[in-house]
């Protein structure tokens, strides 16, 4: 009986009382979300779009425009996808950083340095990955899905990005004030969205990434300057190495995460770049 009354649509009254509807509140439809799917479509677009830019239709200048358009295109289904998902601080720019300078790196990469197909489009695949885990990062932490794994592929693809662009502007024709101020623009924004973890205040992740800026651009006049001997790839890696270790220690500073552990981790990677330095120095010859 009490089942019977608790399915009805109505309140049964007692005897002489009126009958008394109940009254069904509809909710309103919750928006779906956007999720690993969506983000695995633009990265494949992003990847397919790259692919034409190896053509013989498209002078240099024309695939530097298509570089540009697609940073637009990709810039903007990211934002939908924030934006759909109610990311918190979606309009910040540390969501967008580390797609853009893929794309960047891997254009210029097939560029100027892939003689062939299948170069170029290993580049391309390997942008589509940046594209996918930096964004999947970002996705999760929108949602409160955090995991450990999840820091070290955010670093991982900032630092496959930041040590391409490196070599690509270490090996340019550029003059030196232009290399080392593309230098110290790539270290800027990948620092930002580094420290971005650390801070949710601007202006401090800004102040963080113009200092490790700064130190990574002196020290690739420096190892221009005075290891002109050694090829671009070998300055390169220096530079992405000090700049990972400036920018881990930094980071684990501001958030107030620093102990012996990570001052070991980051500080072999310090060591590691003397040892190469000294190494280079002492050899005289290019390694």
């Amino acid at each position: 009986m009490s089942e019977a009354l608790a399915g009805s649509s109505t309140i049964l009254p007692r005897p002489g009382q009126q009958r008394i509807p109940r009254i069904r509140v509809a909710t309103a439809p919750r928006p779906a979300e956007l999720g690993t799917r969506y983000l695995a479509l633009l990265s494949a677009l992003a990847v397919l779009v790259g692919l034409t830019f190896k053509s013989e239709l498209l002078a240099p200048s024309q695939v530097w425009q298509a570089t540009a358009i697609l940073c637009v295109l990709v810039t903007a289904g990211l934002l939908f996808l924030h934006a759909r998902n109610a990311t918190p601080g979606w309009l910040s720019l540390d969501h967008y950083v580390s797609p853009v300078l893929a794309i960047v790196a891997a254009s210029g990469f097939s560029l100027a340095v892939a003689p062939d197909w299948r170069v170029h489009a290993l580049a391309m695949f390997m942008m589509g990955a940046v594209i996918y885990t930096s964004s999947y990062v970002d996705l999760c932490r929108g949602i409160g899905r955090t995991f450990p794994l999840h820091r070290f592929l955010r670093d991982a693809s900032t630092f496959v990005s930041l040590l391409a662009l490196f070599y690509l502007v270490l090996q340019s024709n550029l003059p030196d004030i232009l290399r080392f101020s593309w230098i110290f623009a790539v270290a800027l924004f990948s620092g930002y969205r580094s420290f971005r973890l650390a801070t949710q205040k601007e202006g401090i992740a800004l102040l963080a990434a113009f200092l490790t800026a700064g130190t990574v651009a002196f020290g690739a006049f420096g190892m221009v300057t005075y290891l002109n001997n050694q090829g671009s790839a070998y300055i390169a890696v220096v530079l992405a190495f000090a700049w990972y270790a400036w920018q881990g220690l930094t980071v684990h500073t501001l958030a107030d995460s620093l102990n012996w552990r990570i001052v070991f981790e980051y500080g072999l990677f310090a060591v590691i770049c003397v040892y190469l330095i000294v190494l280079a120095i002492l050899t005289g010859r290019a390694l």
